[in-house]
């Protein structure tokens, strides 16, 4: 693949992690990391491999569809 062509998956060359935390004293009443279908989109185009989320700090909108998603693209999802 050339890098740089348009309608290419990733112009990147390596594999990257996508980490979705909340900010140690951010305001989870207004403020919260939310993960879904359009986060692994984004992530396939970027050329991401792995999405690592703050379990029980991050919203996860649609799951099955956004599971789904991520295993089709070959994303892993864990959360600690």
């Amino acid at each position: 693949m050339e890098s740089g062509s348009k309608g290419e998956a990733s112009t990147l060359s390596r594999a990257l992690t996508v980490v979705k935390i909340a900010k140690p004293k951010q305001d989870m009443r207004f403020d919260v990391p939310v993960i879904g279908v359009k986060t692994i989109e984004t992530m396939v185009r970027a050329g991401a491999s792995c999405l690592a989320v703050d379990a029980g700090r991050c919203l996860l909108l649609d799951g099955e569809a956004t599971t789904r998603t991520a295993d089709e693209a070959g994303i892993a999802v864990c959360a600690e």
